[in-house]
């Protein structure tokens, strides 16, 4: 009787361990999987790595842009926090539309134009763009616009590739988005979709639609890669 008292005792305590394990409360309590995280922890985590990395690789794509619009119309480079940038910059200006080479660093904007065989300082506002290594700071660049993206909402799960990222859509006030990008109307508003890898926390994506020129919905985006890869960009 005491060796049948003994097993019953210890399938009871067995029993009990069990369901404290299983069924504790918390917030996924009976559904054996975690919450996910909210839009907005999602916003600040891809932030942080952003900020954190070393370098990363930039690519700037544009759609609807109006024909007889001045502007930045695509961009493709490596930056770095310091910050700098060096890649190669496509703009329009009074109907010329030219992809020069350009180094951004230290403050000073230079490019390489046509047929020129060295690099010219020059304002990256005559081009109506940023200066790009702006857009890698942490104080005024890219990653500002996740906290100030208002009313975030997480979306499906789409491909990037070989990658798998979770959209998160939002809306942004114009300031934010003319901060950064320096065309736009700071008065109006902007629909924002990112897409941030869930393991990495990487933003791989971020897609901007609103009116940057007068009169229509144009798209900038930003395709974001290569996070902490060895770069060195220096005064031409």
């Amino acid at each position: 009787m005491r060796l049948r008292s003994t097993s019953v005792a210890a399938v009871a305590a067995a029993l009990l361990a069990l369901t404290a394990c299983s069924g504790g409360g918390g917030a996924d309590s009976g559904s054996g999987t975690a919450t996910p995280p909210s839009a907005r922890d999602q916003l600040a985590a891809a932030k942080k790595v952003l900020d954190d990395a070393s370098s990363v690789h930039l690519r700037l794509t544009s759609q609807d842009v109006p024909e007889k619009a001045d502007g930045v119309l695509g961009a493709e480079g490596d930056g770095t926090h310091a910050p700098a940038f060096k890649g190669t910059l496509e703009a329009r200006i009074k109907g010329l539309q030219a992809t020069v080479p350009v180094v951004a660093v230290g403050g000073g904007f230079w490019l390489k134009l046509p047929f020129s065989s060295s690099y010219l300082k020059e304002d990256p506002a005559k081009y109506n763009a940023p200066d790009p290594a702006d857009l890698f700071s942490t104080d005024h660049g890219i990653t500002t616009l996740l906290p100030a993206t208002k009313d975030p909402k997480l979306g499906d799960k789409s491909r990037d590739g070989k990658e798998v990222v979770q959209t998160i859509t939002g809306t942004l006030p114009g300031k934010a988005v003319t901060d950064v990008l320096v065309i736009g109307d700071a008065k109006g508003s902007y629909d924002v979709t990112y897409g941030i890898v869930p393991d990495s926390k990487q933003i791989r994506t971020v897609a901007v639609s609103g009116p940057f020129y007068p009169g229509a919905t144009s798209t900038y985006t930003l395709h974001l890669d290569a996070y902490g890869q060895p770069v060195e960009i220096t005064q031409p």
